[in-house]
Formats: C-alpha cells, structure tokens, sequence
C-alpha cells in the first residue's frame, strides 16, 4: 500500500509510504490520501500527515510519466490535477478533523501544496519546502499559488516560485510557516503532542475556524463577520460550547469527549 493508516489514542497518523520514489504522488498514494483522511475522520480527533523515508513527499511521480513524455505529447496535467492531487488536497482541506503535518524530509512541488494545506505543522531540523516548478518549465500548482502569496506576501512568494530555492526548517519557523523545529529522532514525538493538543478540543469548533479563517483571507471584512455570526449561533448551542462555559465558570478542565 501507498499510504499507511494507525491510530494512536485519539490521534490517526497517515504515513506517505513510497521511500523509493520519495514518496512522490502517482493514482494509488492520491487514493490512498483520500481515504485515509475519511477514515480519520470518523475514528480520530487529530490527524498527523507525514512521509516514510528521506521525504516528506516530492511531488508528482515523474517517473511514472515518463511515457508519456517519450511519446512526445507528454501527459494531460491538467486531467492529473482533477483526477489525483485535487482531490488529496480537498480531503485535507475538508478533514473532519485538524491535521498536522508531520513534515520529515524534502516537500517538493506539490509536496508543498500538501504541507501548506495542512492546518499546522512541525518539521524535522533537515527538512525544506522548494517549489521547484518553474525549473521544468511548469507553474506552481496544488494550490501553492494561493497558499504562498497568503502566508508570506507577494514579494516573498515570487521568490520562491520563481527561483525554486530551498526554503530550510529554520527559516519556515521565522517566517510562521511551522510551530516547531525538531531533531528528527522527535518529529513524531512532538507532532503527536500538537495532535494531542487539538484532540482535546471540540473537532466541529476547530475546523469551522479553519474554514472560516481560510474564507476571510478571500473575502471582505462583512463577509467575514456574516460567515463569523452563521457560525457562532449554530455553535452556540452545542453541549460542547456549553460544556466550555461551565468548565471556565467551574475552573476545572473542560471534558468535551462525551459531546
């Protein structure tokens, strides 16, 4: 199998599993990111998304292509994106519950798009985003168009894209693109902390605020508190929400694993 899927107490750890092509995408590891991710979400209250090996994940399987580019065509790359990489980005980004990528090693092209989709993430000391697209001709795609320029700005963001330079641990943590760097013998050890730490909390709460902070950065400020007032009345009248208030007025943690 491509992808392999455990679980940890609440925690699910979804592991990229092709070390001998890096963990590069090709159908069965795209398949295999989307159903493990629903399976996350109905069995865990975290997820961790890491990769087996030397890397995180280096993006699409070139090497599997290499047919097609002999034949002189080359592949349908846009076919590619809706059948494969869309999909595992969307079930990332519409997990029922927070993931955290655990990110080990290199995360090339669309291995970026995957990292930056993560809701957090914590990286290994030698580990480097690249965007590598532009260095075969190609624009960055797996929606690092959207992620780079909204986490780094314009400026920064061209330079990247455009350069394909690696963007080491140390400097992903100045620039607010990780919460931790870590020797790599502590990756997991760390990522399944951080996981812990969404675990306790209320599941709808966290990935309504994902959605919602992640609309706002395209929409109006009106926009925005709309989304903001939809949200927090139908929150507000959860046993969870309510469980929260009692746990503050009571000073005692709350319990939110019966709601």
């Amino acid at each position: 199998m491509s992808v392999e899927f455990d679980l940890a107490g609440d925690v699910a750890v979804v592991t990229m599993d092709r070390p001998d092509r890096f963990n590069a995408i090709d159908g069965s590891l795209g398949d295999g990111l989307v159903r493990a991710l629903e399976r996350a979400g109905g069995e865990a209250r975290a997820v961790i998304l890491t990769g087996t090996g030397r890397a995180f994940c280096a993006g699409a399987d070139l090497a599997d292509l290499k047919p097609r580019y002999e034949e002189g065509g080359g592949p349908e790359l846009d076919a590619l994106l809706d059948d494969v990489f869309h999909p595992a980005l969307e079930a990332i980004l519409e997990c029922r519950v927070p993931v955290i990528g655990a990110i080990n090693g290199v995360a090339a092209g669309a291995g970026m798009g995957l990292a930056l989709a993560c809701d957090l993430r914590v990286m290994s000391e030698d580990a480097f985003f690249t965007s590598a697209f532009t260095a075969i001709g190609l624009i960055p795609d797996s929606g690092t168009t959207w992620w780079l320029p909204h986490h780094l700005g314009i400026s920064r963001a061209l330079e990247l894209a455009l350069t394909n330079r690696r963007l080491a641990a140390a400097e992903t943590l100045d620039l607010g693109l990780c919460l931790d760097v870590v020797p790599a013998d502590r990756l997991l050890d760390r990522s399944l902390e951080v996981a812990g730490q969404m675990a306790d909390l209320v599941p709808d709460s966290l990935v309504t605020t994902r959605r919602l902070i992640r609309g706002a950065a395209s929409s109006s400020l009106d926009e925005a508190m709309k989304a903001e007032r939809a949200e927090q009345g139908r929150l507000g009248k959860t046993p969870e929400h309510r469980e929260g208030v009692m746990a503050f007025l009571e000073k005692r943690k709350p319990d939110f694993r019966d709601g």
